[in-house]
């Protein structure tokens, strides 16, 4: 079994998504997610995990990944060291992201797994498609709450005491995931995107629009998004590329 997997959040934190390509033989299979507000890093680890728990027996697995993050820690032995440790990088110094390490040690138990660090960016076609459908994903109308990151200690939007309510939702929805070799019927595809005063997708309230705070932009940043579509009844927050502003 063959898998590549990417992550991306932009801006970082904010809305991210991951993407993966699961290939055995002649079968191909394509899986994505989104949520409104996360980590680069959380969302290359999500996509990991993720596919993984796709798999539905035990396999030999050669995984491909851009993130020195993911495939460095568990390659050099911190993420041993970490459980080891009850999860303290040194007293006092919480791992970050303990909920889906956990998660991804639940994951990866029945597999052999050999992972392979990949350049981003460099023409590799699988992970240039796994960026793709992160990017995508992270663009998408109905965003998922990523609550391990919102209640992670060791987030600086914890430590900070950063207003949640914002991104407050409720929880337990499942992922949006994409599969190459499903089709969606015509009537459902494509969606139209949402508009100002129009019902919420979820539960019919009225959307209404509220402006983004001013961020500094990242290396690399091609776009930011002015405004956002908002529902008060659930938290759903509907990203829209009407609201999408390009970098000169």
């Amino acid at each position: 079994m063959t898998i590549y997997t990417d992550g991306a959040a932009e801006p970082n934190p904010g809305p991210g998504g991951y993407g993966i390509v699961l290939v055995s033989g002649q079968h191909r299979k394509e899986l994505s997610g989104g949520f409104r507000l996360t980590t680069n890093n959380r969302m290359e680890l999500m996509g990991v995990i993720v596919a993984l728990e796709a798999l539905s027996k035990p396999c030999r697995v050669n995984l491909y990944s851009d993130s020195k993050y993911v495939v460095d820690s568990i390659k050099k032995g911190s993420l041993d060291r970490w459980s080891r440790n009850r999860w303290q990088r040194s007293p006092g110094q919480p791992v970050k992201n303990v909920d889906l390490w956990k998660r991804y040690l639940e994951a990866a138990r029945k597999h052999s797994i050999r992972f392979h660090w990949v350049k981003g960016h460099a023409g590799v076609a699988l992970n240039e498609r796994c960026d793709e459908l992160a990017v995508a994903a992270a663009q998408g109308f109905e965003l998922q709450e990523d609550s391990g990151y919102l209640t992670d200690p060791s987030s600086s939007h914890v430590q900070k005491g950063q207003d949640k309510g914002l991104f407050d939702s409720v929880l337990g929805q499942p992922l949006r995931r994409l599969s190459r070799d499903s089709s969606l019927p015509a009537s459902t595809q494509p969606m139209a995107e949402p508009k100002e005063g129009a019902p919420c997708r979820k539960c019919s309230e009225t959307l209404v629009k509220k402006n983004t705070k001013p961020k500094a932009t990242k290396p690399g940043q091609t776009y930011y998004y002015l405004w956002y579509l908002f529902c008060p009844g659930c938290g759903t927050m509907y990203m829209v590329n009407e609201a999408k502003r390009l970098i000169s």
